[in-house]
């Protein structure tokens, strides 16, 4: 494919890895560069551990993938003992699916909280037993809203996200080059990015094209001063394509799944 549009993918592990590498594919000129890595906890053993003690529940809420990924790595779904896993949109609960979870509960949209917190299963919880796991920081809403609706709320902290600076050669990718447009993987990558790239990196990605996973996401995005964000229908690589070929019509041929 002849493209002159150049693709900021920021997710990070093998996933963001594979999505740039099916970009590539295609003939697209792709920079990977993800500027928070996610990872396990320093102690799996005391995570599971830990997990274990708050077992069972009524609803457990992983707002992330990578909630259930080191879920499956510290249990086996079926030890799990939680009747409704709560995820925040279909790319994740086909993670789930994928990973073994079965009875997954999620909006039809774009998961950000307030969509999650109108789920069916998080309206009359007064007395549930509620376990959130995901990293440290983020979704408070979500935990806030359901101790006020009675719930028995408490949180794990399954992974962790560790600051990635940019190697010199990434910078001038970003810097030199036609248009570009940034896959934003969660509002943890757009204050990396604002962190850990020099400023003048920053602008360039900020007067460029942006596609946030949600809407939570892309109304940081703007308060960061982006002005031309997009909203994708969640943070998986079917969602971020679709809105990719709306963004840049010669890219609308690239589909999921994508030719290897």
């Amino acid at each position: 494919m002849d493209t002159k549009t150049r693709i900021l993918v920021t997710r990070s592990g093998d996933s963001g890895r594979q999505l740039a590498n099916r970009l590539e594919a295609h003939g697209v000129a792709v920079i990977h560069y993800a500027p928070v890595r996610l990872a396990a906890m320093p102690d799996p053993g005391a995570t599971r551990a830990r997990l274990l003690e708050n077992l069972p529940v009524d609803i457990l809420v992983a707002p992330s993938a990578e909630a259930l990924r080191q879920l499956a790595e510290l249990l086996e779904p079926a030890q799990l003992a939680a009747p409704v896993v709560v995820v925040p949109g279909p790319g994740t609960a086909r993670v789930g699916a994928q990973l073994g979870f079965s009875r997954l509960a999620f909006p039809p949209c774009v998961g950000d909280s307030e969509h999650i917190l109108r789920l069916p299963e998080l309206e009359d919880v007064a007395d549930a037993r509620i376990l959130i796991v995901a990293a440290a920081g983020g979704r408070d809403l979500i935990e806030t809203r359901l101790r006020e609706r009675g719930a028995l709320v408490r949180r794990l902290e399954v992974y962790q996200r560790i600051a990635a600076p940019p190697p010199p050669e990434t910078v001038e990718r970003i810097m030199r080059g036609p248009s570009l447009v940034t896959l934003l993987a969660s509002g943890g990558a757009l204050t990396g990015l604002r962190q850990q790239l020099p400023e003048a990196c920053w602008r360039v990605i900020a007067s460029q094209a942006l596609i946030a996973p949600s809407a939570r996401v892309a109304a940081l995005a703007r308060e960061a001063g982006c002005a031309r964000v997009s909203v994708a229908d969640g943070a998986d690589d079917r969602a971020m394509l679709a809105a990719l070929g709306m963004v840049c019509p010669q890219l609308a041929a690239i589909s999921y799944p994508l030719e290897r």
